[in-house]
């Protein structure tokens, strides 16, 4: 009987043996290898966008996860595609170019940059010169439209009131339309790689990147459409 069960466990060895080799195991991917992976990701990202310093202040990293093995290779997606106010990055592994494993990764980033800020209390009404509007280094990861030349806005007015220190956002600061109501403009429609213009006539002043509405004149018909430059505007969907 003690020779038949000592050949069962010689038998059985081989196969657990195997069942544990690393082969099986696979590779574990670790949350400070999770952490360089998105840190040089946000390195990369920074060398893209001159004058703008990118950097974690907060990541929830799940927990460490197993994968086989092979060749392995790491891809960061951010929410947003210019990174720049993401809250949540995509990490998805590959091995031998096959994804086996997608993570959402909730994270907080700060992009400091130099921007425009008020040097005073502004009034509405008053006119951005160099005394009263001046570069400063701030997070820009929650502002739309920053300003960061200086020269685009020397010269105008506000529209709104801005205080000391507070950064001066495009949308604050009176531009004069580039289509003014009456004008004749093209529209411009793309549709892939197609290429469709008709004309129109501009129901609204418009100043750059503004949706306004235009008439058809051959369609006799009313759309929106966002200003391009002068006289020529783009469907908006």
């Amino acid at each position: 009987m003690k020779k038949m069960l000592l050949i069962i466990v010689l038998a059985v060895l081989p196969f657990v043996a195997m069942a544990q080799s690393p082969e099986e195991k696979g590779v574990e991917i670790s949350q400070q290898e999770m952490a360089e992976v998105l840190s040089d990701f946000l390195t990369d990202a920074s060398e893209r966008l001159p004058g703008v310093e990118l950097r974690f202040t907060a990541m929830r990293l799940p927990q460490p996860f197993t994968v086989p093995t092979g060749h392995l290779d790491f891809q960061v997606i951010p929410a947003k595609p210019g990174v720049i106010g993401s809250r949540r990055v995509t990490l998805m592994t590959r091995v031998d170019d096959r994804v086996v494993s997608n993570r959402s990764i909730r994270v907080e980033i700060e992009a400091l940059a130099e921007i425009l800020v008020a040097a005073d209390n502004l009034r509405r009404g008053e006119i951005l010169d160099k005394t009263n509007a001046i570069f400063q280094q701030q997070n820009i990861a929650k502002l739309k439209q920053p300003l960061f030349i200086a020269d685009e806005v020397l010269g105008k007015r506000l529209k709104r009131s801005v205080r000391l220190g507070q950064p001066i956002l495009r949308k604050q600061v009176e531009f004069p339309p580039l289509v003014n109501r009456g004008d004749r403009v093209v529209i411009r429609v793309e549709r892939g790689s197609l290429l469709l213009t008709a004309a129109g006539e501009a129901k609204q002043d418009g100043v750059l990147d503004e949706t306004i509405r235009v008439l058809n004149v051959n369609t006799h018909k009313e759309i929106r459409c966002r200003v391009l430059g002068p006289g020529l505007v783009t469907v908006e969907y």
